[in-house]
């Protein structure tokens, strides 16, 4: 394919994106999909003039010099970059290409909601120094750049798996998944589905509906409804906060 065509086509595929702003910023991950530093570097690629990329992954922030579809380097962090603040980033040098991807791993890779906001370049390295392609990054670090992102209920749930003492998920009445003793769950999904989806307050769509003391020994239980994905998570009351964040960040 050649420059212009490939060009082309990119503005094309940004044109068509369900671009969603956050305070000024666009949205590029949410509940971990796709992959933040995957994420990162996509945006990379769809970048031609030098700008100074802001990256805030929850309440971590990394700027990034990226020019011709390449990242040059780490311009800020909010920590733990001292070892390759300012470096342009070179093959001849994979130990701190090798320090760039873990500094991105640490600071975004777990993140449940990833902005990016493109500022003003500022002086960075010499004249010459191009850094390395997105392409090329990404066969370094070993990223799947075209890996197709998993619905939004298996991302909610896989977000809330460490806060879930048990977990069922159903699609279409046949079961997807499911983790802990999910017996009473079970029992749930049997007895109180029909009434949820029948009555006023809770119709069908996307709902996240949250009972508190549903089971004996003080654990609560959230019943996720997306379009044909039905889940019931059996939790602590204290990671309540937790889930509903991870619910508006993948599900709005």
């Amino acid at each position: 394919m050649s420059d212009h065509a490939e060009l082309a086509q990119k503005i094309s595929a940004l044109a068509a994106k369900d671009t969603v702003f956050e305070a000024g910023a666009r949205v590029i991950s949410t509940g971990g999909e796709p992959n933040p530093v995957s994420a990162i570097l996509n945006e990379i690629d769809d970048t031609i003039l030098e700008r100074n990329l802001e990256i805030r992954a929850d309440d971590a922030v990394v700027n990034l010099i990226v020019s011709g579809r390449r990242l040059r380097g780490i311009a800020g962090a909010s920590s733990g970059a001292d070892g390759v603040l300012g470096q342009v980033l070179s093959r001849e040098e994979p130990e701190v290409v090798a320090a760039v991807f873990a500094v991105l791993s640490e600071l975004c890779g777990q993140a449940q909601r990833l902005t990016a906001r493109y500022l003003p370049p500022t002086a960075f390295g010499k004249d010459g120094e191009r850094g390395i392609s997105v392409k090329g990054l990404a066969e370094l670090w070993q990223l799947d750049l075209d890996e197709t992102p998993k619905p939004p209920m298996e991302r909610f749930l896989r977000a809330n798996r460490a806060a879930a003492v048990a977990m069922l998920h159903m699609r279409d009445g046949e079961l997807q998944s499911s983790a802990g003793d999910v017996a009473a769950l079970q029992s749930i999904l049997d007895k109180q589905l029909a009434e949820f989806r029948a009555s006023q307050s809770y119709g069908s769509g996307t709902q996240l509906i949250c009972l508190e003391g549903a089971f004996s020994d003080g654990t609560a239980a959230a019943l996720a409804i997306h379009n044909d994905d039905v889940a019931v998570i059996a939790y602590q009351p204290a990671h309540l906060g937790a889930l509903h964040a991870s619910w508006r960040a993948i599900l709005g």
